[in-house]
Formats: structure tokens, sequence, C-alpha cells
């Protein structure tokens, strides 16, 4: 009788819900960082898709459903915190609240707001967390638990 035991493979709906749920969490609390610094926040992309990959690693996703799940959850985050930075530059030009920005701002103001402060470092930033997630998400174990 064997010994050890085979981790079944996370569901589809598992996979996109924990993929959602992550890229959000991390898009937020880039956001939220990044607001606490004067300037040069695009970096805590990496240090963030670092940790979706750990996450995801910890919860079992080590096969390539993992690291499509990883890229997938850092775009997320990515678009989100884009979409959270432009309420925030909207509000302070406008005098408006940040809640009531997020709930009243439509997308094609959102797309030129972010868009008018995306630069190149942005998206090799963006490959970076990317690789870093992908990587964490596939090592190996070095130990034997």
């Amino acid at each position: 009788m064997p010994t050890t035991q085979r981790r079944k493979l996370p569901g589809l709906w598992s996979c996109v819900f924990t993929t959602a749920i992550a890229g959000l969490a991390a898009g937020a609390l880039w956001c939220l960082l990044a607001l606490g610094l004067s300037r040069g926040g695009e970096f805590l992309i990496v240090p963030l898709g670092g940790a979706i990959g750990w996450y995801l690693r910890w919860l079992g996703y080590r096969s390539r459903r993992g690291v499509v799940c990883a890229v997938a959850s850092v775009l997320v985050a990515f678009v989100y915190a884009q979409w959270l930075f432009a309420a925030v530059r909207v509000a302070q030009m406008l005098g408006f609240s940040l809640r009531a920005t997020l709930f009243k701002m439509d997308w094609g103001l959102a797309w030129q707001a972010a868009s008018a402060n995306l630069g190149t470092w942005d998206f090799v930033w963006l490959a970076l967390a990317c690789v870093a997630a992908m990587w964490i998400t596939r090592r190996s174990k070095t130990h034997a638990a």
C-alpha cells in the first residue's frame, strides 16, 4: 500500500476564481503601496508577482496550469492597479472622492488616464513580474517534507 497520496489537480473553476482573487488582491495592494511612495512604485509589481507565484505554489498549482494562472493573475493585478491609479488621478484632478470616482468613472476615461501614465518601464516591470511568478510557481522542492 503506497504511503504517498497523489494530489488532485485543481479544477478549472478553482483556477479561474483563484487567479481572479489573487490578481485583484495584488492589484489593490500594489496601488495602496505605490500611493505611499512619492515616485517610483512601478517596481512593486515584481515582488507581488513573486508573492502570487508563491501563493499559487502553496495551493498546489505547480503544473502548466499553475504557470498560466500565475501569469494571468499578474496581468489581472496590472490591469486592476492601472484602473485604480487612473481613478486616483481623476479624483485628485477633479476634487472628487475616490469612492465616487471609482463607481462613476467610465472605461474610456480610465483608459485615457492610464495610458497617459504608462511607459516602457511599466511593461518591463510587468514582464519581470510574470517571469518571477512563473519561476516561483514551477520551482521544484529543495527539501523533503
